[in-house]
């Protein structure tokens, strides 16, 4: 590990959120370790506890030769859906929308067996159409709701469950656009982005904002593996080339800091109240972040029954640490990154590598560090400073 750059940006001391420092310190030694051992190039990860941050730390290289830095855009992947899901969330709170309204009300060429699919079903992965879009790369958004609307059915919507990677998130970002005239990405970086101070990130990032950003702009790895690496070296330099990062993608396609994903979950553990205002009704961010799904095995993620919010994953996320509370929501990317809000805790957790592992060795990696975050809280649970 000699010679790696690493950053720490403590923003308060520990003890006065009532957290301990060297359970911290070593969550990053973890992500430290991880660069010398070809894991991932670079890694950031961001702490607050009841609205106060914490702790902003990152260590290895954006790309080769540039170090990574707390303020360096890394790709978030799928951990960026629950902010299409609160763009969803946005337009229920004002009544422009219903969870139990057909797909099919905003885009009437949705169907092939998929006509009973609501915005509910979508939301909690049970809509029919996983495998709707395998290849969202240099199209437009156009094209790829046309074949979504086209694909077949695999299960009567609703009947079964079965994580939607793409296709869905594509349809939520529609259904934005219909109601709202804005597409998914101005949405997102106007209600959500400009409010909360996410001024680092951006939901595909345009040509010439990607010669400006320059080595601030972390590119993904094959992250060296035990087993057989999720990714190849083809599917990342698909990742990495200048028109995926353009890429308008509600599935995954935002970058950003680590911090920025934070404050996103700062504002939902606050009820959706942000520096004054309250952007949304915290009985929405409490209905979205409930569980409206359990006990179905899910047909994408190795039969796994996991519980499912409206767009988050619950307790039992496997690149989360089991000693979070019950109530933790969160979401993760792309066997790289995961986000976290504990209630309970009053924790934002967020863990952004740059190598791709494979899904189990990368799940330790993520619970290795979430629980030094979780075991850093001496204080009882609940409890505010």
């Amino acid at each position: 590990m000699d010679g790696t750059p690493q950053e720490y940006r403590w923003h308060a001391e520990p003890e006065t959120l009532g957290m301990a420092r060297e359970p911290l310190e070593r969550g990053m030694t973890t992500l430290l370790a991880g660069c010398a051992d070809g894991r991932h190039p670079g890694a950031q990860a961001y702490l607050s506890r009841h609205g106060t941050a914490l702790l902003e730390y990152a260590c290895g290289e954006a790309r080769p030769g540039a170090p990574l830095t707390p303020d360096s855009l890394t790709a978030w992947f799928s951990a960026c859906k629950p902010l299409t899901a609160m763009a969803i969330a946005m337009l229920y709170d004002q009544g422009l929308l219903d969870l139990d309204d057909p797909v099919r009300r905003f885009i009437p060429a949705f169907g092939n067996g998929k006509e009973a699919c609501t915005i509910r079903h979508v939301l909690t992965h049970q809509g029919g159409f996983a495998n709707a879009v395998t290849a969202p790369q240099g199209r437009s958004a156009e094209e790829i709701i046309a074949e979504i609307c086209a694909y077949p059915a695999e299960y009567p919507p609703g009947g079964k469950a079965g994580y939607h990677p793409t296709g869905g998130w594509y349809v939520l970002g529609e259904i934005v656009r219909v109601i709202d005239g804005r597409g998914i990405g101005q949405y997102v970086a106007e209600q959500l982005f400009a409010p909360l101070g996410m001024h680092g990130s951006q939901m595909g990032i345009p040509a010439e904002r990607q010669r400006e950003l320059n080595s601030r702009l972390a590119l993904v790895a094959v992250g060296v593996s035990e087993r057989e690496p999720f990714a190849s070296q083809a599917m990342v330099d698909t990742f990495n080339s200048p028109a995926e990062i353009a890429q308008v993608n509600p599935s995954g396609g935002i970058r950003g800091p680590a911090r920025d994903l934070g404050r996103f979950y700062e504002f939902l553990l606050a009820g959706g109240r942000w520096e004054g205002r309250q952007l949304i009704d915290a009985r929405t961010v409490a209905l979205f972040t409930a569980c409206h799904r359990w006990d179905l095995p899910d047909l994408t993620l190795m039969q796994a029954p996991l519980p499912w919010g409206l767009g988050f994953g619950l307790y039992g996320n496997a690149d989360v640490h089991r000693t979070v509370s019950r109530r933790m929501f969160g979401h993760s990317g792309m066997v790289s990154s995961v986000a976290l809000g504990d209630p309970e805790l009053g924790l934002a957790c967020v863990v952004i590598t740059t190598g791709l592992l494979d899904p189990m060795g990368n799940a330790r990696r993520l619970r290795e560090v979430t629980g030094a975050m979780v075991e850093a809280c001496t204080d009882a649970r609940g409890s505010s400073p």
